[in-house]
């Protein structure tokens, strides 16, 4: 019983010893810090086997192979680091420990000098060395001696400029501190000079610049219509040189960053991005650059929906109404079709489809304007363009690739039949949804009517090389004519980017912007111009003699001629053009904000 009561009595000693002691470690790391020291010898060498201590005396220790010794746990506050090496001489300098840090410093030994040393200067502040005309610079530094004290050692701070600026002496614990804002305009090497009551003098040097420029204020940007307004207050000095207007990604980050517009006239702080990304959020910062070529950035200020409105896809297809300012967005991931308006920029309606969408079209087949959309589960849905209210569906009982009505009561699908070559074109009535005919070589085609006649291009997606197919119907919806192409992919051909002029002459297909004609003999006429521009879409003017070419790879429209295919203008536009149609004088884009992007928008481009 009693040696148990003593164990208890020991061990609860022993707890409040280890207490007591974690206590006054924890005490003491909050006010002391570490040291680290570098010798070397006249500057250069670095010195093994140093013996190094301080005073007031605090460490004692011998620097490594790499002339360096570390001091844990000194007390903050001001000391004299000495460095000794028997038989070649001796140095010394001031630092100060601050608390709960890693300080550092180095310390000279100069060869065959054992007394008599001159003053040390460490200099403390300003840390960096770029200032503007007006900004307030403190200088501080450690001066001390061995044998004379601090307060009468004689400091002299001076500007190869300016002259002397100060000449204050240290206090007692050797720190000397001024703050100044009447440096003169250009690039300074400040002296300081430190003579002790002995006579022995030392200097240290600084370079300090006051060509800095000075950051201008960016206010809060505003979207208007689509457009960035951004005003920033005005440069303050007569050094001006030019603003620089930079946009970037959500991020504001460095790699994405484009100069919209650089302007040499101080007096002008606002712009408008025309051609904002059509992304969820842009950054933008002004940076201004002074008669010195010194630049200062302005904070960075990020917008939202800096185009007013955005898509979180990249739709499959695109179709537009003929007389009103809708679009209609084919989401394949999300199974659903959008009614844009986009005029307001607004989506008007939407609706879910229970299958895979296909390539879809719009046209008024007897029942005012609709929306033909096929999908893989069978069917073709048609929808009434003015509110998407279902009005019809034809089931065609197989995967359906791709739809195009012929205004005649008709609508013509691309199938996948089992087996390929059974008919895998078919026509079917719109009144009745009644399969009339069945024709084609492939299945799964992409098809395009030819504006004009109740005739039809095709391009196939499931074969490979890919190839090209010419139908033509009857009134009553049968095929009479069909022809496959002479060239077999001998020439490009691309479902995806797949258009016939507005005149009904011409085909042109492919990033690369193949040319063929629009009837039976599909024959191939070249290529529009496009150096190494890739072609992602294209529309036509009326008479089919104007091309606008979207470009995948760069944001732009270009502009090309029929029958010549000669490419000799663009139109710069907010985003990669994924999709385009023109309504008038305009043209609709489907944008990218960027090539790999998986958003999009709508931007309208006057031309």
């Amino acid at each position: 019983m009693k040696s148990t009561l003593l164990r208890s009595i020991a061990a609860l000693f022993l707890a409040l010893f280890v207490l007591n002691s974690c206590e006054k470690e924890e005490s003491q790391q909050e006010t002391h810090g570490d040291l680290n020291v570098i010798v070397t010898l006249n500057g250069s060498e670095l010195l093994e086997n140093a013996e190094v201590y301080t005073e007031p005396a605090t460490k004692e220790g011998t620097t490594d192979e790499f002339g360096s010794v570390l001091f844990r746990n000194i007390e903050a506050g001001t000391y004299e680091v000495f460095a000794r090496v028997p038989n070649t001489g001796i140095g010394r300098t001031p630092v100060k420990i601050i608390e709960n840090e890693l300080n550092e410093t180095s310390v000279n030994v100069r060869k065959d000098v054992y007394e008599g040393l001159a003053p040390t200067i460490n200099i403390i502040s300003p840390q960096e060395n770029e200032f503007t005309g007006n900004d307030t610079i403190t200088f501080e530094a450690i001066i001390q001696d061995h044998e004379t004290p601090p307060e009468e050692i004689s400091v002299k701070w001076e500007s190869n400029l300016d002259g002397v600026i100060n000449s204050d002496s240290p206090n007692e614990n050797g720190e000397v501190s001024f703050s100044t804002h009447s440096l003169s305009q250009g690039e300074h090497e400040i002296t300081v000079t430190a003579e002790d009551t002995d006579g022995y003098i030392i200097s240290s040097k600084l370079q300090v610049s006051t060509l800095a420029a000075t950051a201008v204020t960016l206010y809060e940007p505003s979207v208007d219509d689509g457009k960035v307004i951004i005003e920033w207050t005005a440069y303050p000095h007569s050094d001006f040189l030019k603003y620089e207007v930079i946009r970037s990604d959500d991020n504001c980050s460095p790699y994405y960053e484009e100069v919209l517009i650089s302007i040499t006239d101080k007096n002008i702080t606002q712009y408008t991005d025309e051609t904002p990304p059509l992304d969820f959020q842009a950054c933008y910062h002004i940076r201004v650059t002074n008669k010195h070529e010194r630049s200062a950035t302005s904070s960075n200020y990020v917008v939202d929906l800096p185009s007013e409105m955005v898509f979180n896809f990249v739709p499959y297809d695109m179709l537009k109404h003929p007389t009103e300012p809708f679009v209609y967005l084919l989401d394949q991931g999300g199974q659903r079709i959008l009614q844009f308006d986009y005029q307001s920029m607004q989506v008007v309606d939407e609706v879910t489809l229970p299958g895979t969408i296909g390539y879809g079209d719009i046209a008024d087949n007897g029942f005012g304007v609709e929306v033909y959309i096929p999908c893989n589960d069978g069917s073709i849905y048609i929808f009434d363009a003015e509110n998407l209210e279902q009005t019809a569906t034809i089931y065609t009982g197989l995967q359906t690739k791709s739809v195009v009505a012929n205004s005649q009561g008709h609508v013509i699908a691309s199938v996948a039949p089992d087996p390929w070559f059974d008919q895998p074109v078919r026509t079917y009535s719109r009144a009745s949804g009644i399969n009339i005919d069945g024709g084609g070589d492939h299945d799964r085609d992409r098809l395009r009517k030819i504006p004009g006649k109740n005739e039809y291009i095709s391009i196939s997606t499931g074969i490979s090389p890919r190839d090209m197919e010419f139908f033509r119907l009857t009134d009553e919806g049968t095929i009479d004519l069909h022809q496959d192409d002479q060239y077999h992919s001998e020439y490009p051909l691309n479902a995806n980017i797949f258009r016939v002029s507005d005149d009904g002459t011409y085909v042109i297909t492919s990033s690369y912007g193949a040319v063929y004609i629009a009837n039976s003999s599909m024959e191939y006429r070249g290529e529009l111009q496009r150096g190494t521009l890739h072609f992602s879409d294209f529309a036509f003017s009326e008479d089919g003699s104007t091309i606008y070419a979207a470009t995948s790879n760069r944001k732009s429209i270009q502009i090309g001629h029929y029958p010549s295919l000669i490419r000799d203008d663009e139109i710069l536009t907010k985003g990669y053009p994924v999709m385009i149609v023109r309504d008038g004088n305009q043209i609709i884009s489907l944008s990218k904000p960027r090539e790999d992007s998986t958003v999009s928008g709508i931007e309208i481009i006057d031309m």
